[in-house]
């Protein structure tokens, strides 16, 4: 079961009475709205993409650090998931935005869960296993060209090194550390996964032995030098920190389905590296059985074998007046008595609900048999009206029922100043933007070089419209010239990027409610890209807001969002296409294309003046945008959105 604070999942205290093994979770949120209290102790997870947090209408990406926080008793327990696409330990530790920042919101006797190898191993297969720093220097003495890709440990040296270093940095805080073994890869090999796919490269490897690079290495099975799950084990049992096998786990769960069915069921579309909904809930159930078994936290830890919501409720955060916004959860259940059985679902007035993402209603039905129910729930919200607004959706089976509250903070945008940035590009080298309202813009690159000169390339292809000329941009170690695409890359490397930025005046917040874009591949149908935000110097609050795989090549894709993002009084908004080449080899000449890139939001000054009040169930709530934060006002109790009470 999850928690839910002002700061994560909820506004509204959940009362969550636990009956072991009995159908269905019982609320008791809607009718008592005490004020939030957050959890005694914090779970924080720290790791990659198959950890992470990702936006349900953007991705069927799931990271199982998403739903960890469902197996915990949230009276005592909440779950604080850190994971960062495309990080190894290294780039973990040093970036600013990510180690530091959990430093910052850890407190003693907290829990501490690290999960890193997938980035780690290096993404050129060529040069699996050999420390990134090391192949710089390799390649600094040699004269050739700088790696473009700053991820990559060995697992016998600066692997074990980073791990050491966030065990001591978590204890020195009081903080409780704990290895978990990262989730394999679906790399099956008949009825078993390979050494690769449980992160031992064993089979191939690289090393730089008396100065010379050597490639194609191996060991034999016996041989776990090159395991970085041996190395976590390691390390684990040097610090005498507890170690949990999730590498382990999650070979028996995929063999149990078989490998047609684990790809099928478990994972992302054409990915055998990031889960689904579906995977990322049985690999969180599968974690949660392990810390119970080494007795981490067991007495708050619930594996429930009933009908239960995952989320319990949900957060939809601030959102704009009439503007849907589309989100999820999922009712899963093991060993289900009745072997058989239908849950039919209900929602309140602002939602509607959907089973197959396409028809929405009010109600909906929902059945299960051979005493297993995994159905995802999707949610379609639109306010009308400013303010605070709480909803509910029930499902009943029946005399059990289980109720997900919705919350949300819708925002009219009358009375503010339209602003907007609109970069054309053409060709090299990319325009100034047309700015539009008190704002500034700005836009510049990092580890990419726009190619085009003075030769047009007009062959992209935008529905029954051709010729159409866009900007074409390419890796470059140098940012100016273009530097062959490593090979292996399977996630964002966040030091490779084209970055448009938005700043708001001094006096004024700014609201964005518009990021638009054309984008094309070309040369190539295995271009991918994340689209992320972020704020100031060091890209903090990181959040993807789109992601796209395998583009088609040269046909033009629309982008057309619709955030809810605020930019504080002179802070700067970054908004960030970070592109990766998912292929096997080294290639060059493979480009992304783009034009029309267009931020657009409206300007409000700071203020006592954006007050809104909502009433509901004898409770008074109030919203109010005060120097330019946002407070909640509740009972008499003051809340920030970050869910803590104001001093």
């Amino acid at each position: 079961m999850q928690h839910f604070s002002l700061s994560e999942n909820n506004h509204l205290t959940i009362i969550i009475i636990y009956t072991m093994r009995k159908i269905f979770s019982i609320f008791a949120a809607m009718t008592l709205c005490l004020p939030v209290m957050q959890g005694a102790i914090k779970v924080h997870t720290i790791g990659d993409s198959t950890m992470a947090e990702y936006d349900e209408s953007t991705t069927d990406k799931r990271g199982w650090g998403m739903y960890l926080g469902s197996f915990f008793n949230p009276s005592f327990v909440t779950v604080n998931n850190r994971g960062k696409s495309g990080a190894d330990t290294r780039g973990f530790y040093t970036g600013a935005a990510y180690w530091p920042s959990v430093k910052s919101q850890m407190s003693a006797g907290d829990y501490l869960l690290i999960q890193f190898a997938h980035n780690d191993e290096g993404n050129d297969s060529n040069l699996a296993g050999l420390d990134n720093r090391e192949y710089a220097a390799y390649c600094k003495e040699k004269g050739l060209p700088a790696p473009s890709d700053a991820r990559g440990t060995n697992p016998q040296t600066t692997y074990r090194d980073f791990l050491r270093l966030f065990i001591d940095e978590a204890r020195e805080l009081g903080v409780n550390p704990v290895l978990v073994g990262p989730i394999c890869r679906a790399y099956f090999s008949g009825n078993n996964i390979t050494r690769k796919g449980q992160h031992d490269l064993g089979d191939k490897f690289a090393k730089i032995e008396n100065g010379e690079l050597k490639q194609n290495q191996s060991v034999p099975a016996t041989d776990l030098s090159m395991s970085y799950v041996e190395a976590m084990r390691i390390v684990a049992a040097e610090k005498n920190v507890p170690f949990i096998d999730l590498t382990e786990a999650t070979r028996q769960l995929y063999l149990s389905y078989g490998e047609s069915q684990c790809l099928s069921l478990l994972f992302c579309t054409g990915d055998k590296t990031h889960t689904n909904a579906m995977g990322g809930n049985l690999v969180a159930r599968a974690a949660a059985q392990l810390l119970k078994n080494e007795g981490v936290l067991a007495e708050y830890i619930d594996i429930p074998t009933d009908i239960t919501a995952n989320p319990a409720a949900i957060n939809i955060g601030e959102t704009y007046c009439s503007v849907p916004q589309n989100k999820e959860f999922l009712l899963t259940g093991y060993g289900l008595e009745p072997t058989a059985g239908t849950v039919n679902l209900s929602a309140s007035a602002n939602l509607l609900i959907s089973l197959d993402k396409e028809n929405y209603a009010s109600t909906a039905q929902a059945s299960y048999e051979g005493g297993s129910m995994f159905q995802k729930v999707f949610i379609r919200a639109n306010y009308a009206t400013g303010g605070l607004h709480l909803d509910t959706v029930y499902a009943t089976s029946g005399e059990h029922k289980v109720a997900v509250p919705v919350s949300a903070m819708a925002i009219a945008l009358d009375g503010g100043a339209a602003v907007s940035a609109f970069w054309a590009i053409g060709a090299k080298p990319v325009p100034s933007p047309v700015v539009e309202g008190p704002i500034s813009a700005e836009f510049t690159m990092s580890q990419m070089a726009c190619i085009d000169y003075n030769a047009v390339k007009n062959y992209f292809v935008d529905g029954d419209e051709t010729n159409i000329i866009l900007a074409r941009f390419h890796n470059s170690a140098d940012g100016s010239s273009r530097t062959p695409w490593p090979a292996g890359e399977i996630d964002e490397n966040a030091s490779r990027y084209l970055d448009f930025a938005i700043t708001a005046p001094a006096a004024m917040d700014v609201r964005i409610t518009r990021i638009a874009m054309e984008i094309a591949s070309d040369g190539t149908s295995t271009m991918c890209y994340h689209l992320n935000t972020g704020f100031g110097d060091e890209f903090t609050g990181v959040t993807t807001i789109y992601e796209k795989r395998n583009m088609t090549s040269r046909v033009i894709e629309h982008v057309d969002l619709t955030p809810t993002l605020t930019i504080p009084a002179g802070e700067v908004l970054h908004v960030r296409i970070l592109p990766w080449h998912d292929y096997g080899d080294v290639k060059d000449s493979k480009y992304i294309g783009l034009r029309n890139v267009r931020i657009e939001g409206m300007a409000f000054e700071p203020g006592e003046e954006g007050i809104e009040e909502v009433q509901r169930d004898k409770v008074q709530s109030t919203k109010v945008l005060r120097n330019g934060q946002i407070i909640i006002l509740r009972n008499g109790v003051e809340y920030t959105l970050s869910g803590q009470i104001m001093k």
